[in-house]
């Protein structure tokens, strides 16, 4: 029965080792199903792994990590040829005891998968270049982001003084414009004080005019009334 559980890797399975050391492994399962399935993992030299968990459910359309570890140390030279089958099938009980539910299940609705175990050593050196080489990647982004920054710095710090220039000249400007209209206001204030002392010269003018005028009249008001009197003195002396 296929098309219930897909496992990551397909084939081979690679545990990472170094020499005289523990190697590590790890499976994913995906459930391919809508409904839970069921899964067990076995392998041919059951002594020499562990495998955490080997047996379990996995819901519907998820997934589940299984971590597998030597029990002990592996020499370089040592024999590493396991294979692990991992057996699923649809979840169509509510029975808890797993041990009990795979020992009731007709083999036709199980999904058989093998996966070949591989060994793969880490020397030390390697583990230490692998180490060191996210540090330098690091410094490189560090020097970079400070690269980055400095022209950055540079760029706001001229785009400050052209903006501060542009500001200054701005300024300027204004206080041209200010004092111009000020000259302007000045101007108009001086041409008003003209014109009224213009008219008050005017006005004294007439009224200097009208009192000769004036004058004058009087005068040769009083002429007439002597002549006159002149003329009546010299009838009645007649």
């Amino acid at each position: 029965m296929q098309g219930i559980i897909e496992t990551d890797p397909k084939i081979n399975l690679e545990f990472m080792a170094e020499e005289n050391r523990f190697a590590h492994a790890q499976l994913t399962l995906q459930n391919l199903q809508s409904q839970p399935i069921a899964f067990k993992i076995k392998t041919t030299v059951p002594q020499m792994f562990q495998v955490k968990p080997s047996v379990g459910f996995i819901e519907a359309d998820r997934s589940m990590i299984v971590e597998i570890s030597t029990t002990q140390a592996i020499g370089q030279d040592q024999k590493f040829d396991a294979k692990f089958q991992i057996n699923a099938c649809f979840r169509d009980s509510n029975e808890q005891d797993l041990n009990q539910f795979w020992r009731s299940r007709d083999q036709s609705t199980i999904q058989t998968t093998q996966l070949r175990s591989k060994l793969k050593y880490q020397n030390p050196q390697d583990q230490q270049n692998q180490f060191q080489q996210p540090q330098q990647q690091q410094q490189q982004q560090q020097q970079q982001i400070t690269g980055d920054s400095k022209i950055l710095e540079s760029s706001v710090f001229n785009s400050s003084h052209s903006e501060s220039r542009m500001f200054k000249s701005i300024k300027e400007d204004s206080q041209k414009d200010e004092q111009l209209n000020q000259y302007k206001d000045q101007y108009e204030k001086l041409s008003q004080e003209y014109q009224v002392f213009k008219q008050k010269i005017q006005q004294d003018q007439f009224n200097n005019l009208s009192k000769k005028e004036s004058n004058a009249i009087n005068t040769r008001q009083a002429l007439i009334v002597v002549i006159i009197a002149l003329v009546i003195g010299y009838i009645l002396g007649k």
